[in-house]
């Protein structure tokens, strides 16, 4: 009996040996850290690969993890594919290449302007691929914004990704991360925006200039940050922080009296898809709730007033739409869905129309109707 016991307790320490071993670890030590990734256009039509890593700075004795420093180091190569410049990578870089952990991939323009999928194939076909990874577009080569040089210590990849969810948040950009990217880029019907981002001239400060707009993967236009806003509202995407400053008067003498500022608290958007023998046309019926963040003008205890300025709000509102769906039609940018829509709900017809073609053409009216629901302390 107790040959038995002590077998057993030999077995139980046996497995839990094996169990604790670990066949497939990866140390930090071992890895150079990528924490951010762009990519551009070579001269020889081959790939342009730049990352940024943090520093390692000397660590405490004892075995200790070594510490990160605020600093980023900067390294480009050049290949005929991505996983080319993967392994030129690993011939600079003392330890090994790992992306996995990622924040954000930048594309130049001229590399998005030709198309992105073949080069985020790599990502996609790689298990340790860095699937949550941002994207975004950068307003000329995307090595210049790994390169960006800010007045305080800090890591490239907290400056971009600390940057584009403050902007997300704020209702200023949409931000799509390399996983849900992928689907939209091949579905037909449906078309991927991504954050433009630029640098200024001093090369000290990240801006977000808006979205970039693409048809198939292939980038195709801009937004600005006010038709931005309004591309979040019409695809029903606002944040809790969306706000608009809107020019609703031009007869004040105090030019500040002129603009009002809103804070979107509600978004009620339908789309009514009507096809009247094969001719196509979009209608989008738009309701929000608003707060008067700002409005020099004042007087809004008086009921007209508030009724004539949701007027003027829903005019303006009005006239941005129609210079952003014009913008989106003219880069045949469908990131509506209206495709999505019509292959839906009116199949036979999408069968018969070329929608890269037609898109662009079919009339698309967006109407609004603003409820004031709040206009600060004051009147």
């Amino acid at each position: 009996m107790i040959r038995r016991l002590h077998i057993s307790w030999i077995a139980i320490l046996i497995i839990m040996i094996l169990l604790t071993a670990c066949w497939d670890q990866r140390l930090l030590r071992d890895h150079s850290l990528i924490l951010t990734i762009g990519y551009d256009k070579a001269d020889n039509n081959g790939i342009v690969k730049t990352i940024t890593f943090p520093n390692k700075a000397s660590g405490g004795g004892g075995g200790q993890q070594n510490e990160l420093d605020k600093n980023s180091e900067v390294i480009t190569v050049t290949g005929d594919t991505v996983k080319d410049t993967d392994k030129h990578m690993d011939q600079k870089i003392p330890e090994k290449f790992d992306r996995s952990k990622a924040r954000v991939i930048f594309f130049g323009e001229e590399l998005a302007t030709e198309g992105i999928f073949s080069t985020l194939d790599s990502v996609y076909r790689d298990l340790r691929g860095p699937l949550n990874a941002k994207v975004a577009i950068f307003a000329g080569k995307a090595k210049d914004a790994l390169s960006i040089q800010p007045e305080h210590p800090m890591l490239t990849s907290d400056i971009y990704a600390n940057l584009l969810e403050s902007a997300e948040q704020a209702g200023i950009t949409k931000n799509e991360n390399v996983q849900i990217a992928c689907p939209i880029i091949l579905v037909e019907g449906k078309d991927v925006v991504f954050p433009y981002v630029s640098v200024n001239q001093e090369e000290t400060e990240a801006i977000v200039e808006g979205v970039a707009l693409f048809h198939d993967d292939q980038m195709t236009g801009t937004l600005n940050i006010k038709e931005t806003s309004m591309f979040l509202i019409l695809s029903d995407q606002i944040s809790k922080y969306t706000a608009l400053n809107l020019k609703v008067r031009d007869d004040q003498d105090d030019y500040n009296k002129n603009f009002v500022n809103i804070a979107i608290r509600k978004n009620n958007r339908k789309i009514n898809l009507n096809v009247n023998k094969d001719e196509i046309r979009a209608d989008l019926q738009i309701t929000l709730q608003v707060e008067i963040d700002e409005y020099a003008s004042d007087h809004l205890s008086d009921e007209d007033r508030v009724k004539k300025l949701s007027n003027d709000i829903e005019s303006e509102l009005k006239k941005l739409a129609e210079e952003t769906l014009a913008k989106m039609q003219e880069a045949n940018n469908d990131s509506l869905g209206l495709g999505e829509k019509l292959k839906a709900y009116h199949h036979a017809t999408w069968e018969k129309v070329d929608w890269a073609k037609e898109y662009p053409e079919i009339p698309i009216e967006a109407d609004f109707n603003v409820e004031i629901i709040r206009h600060g302390i004051t009147n």
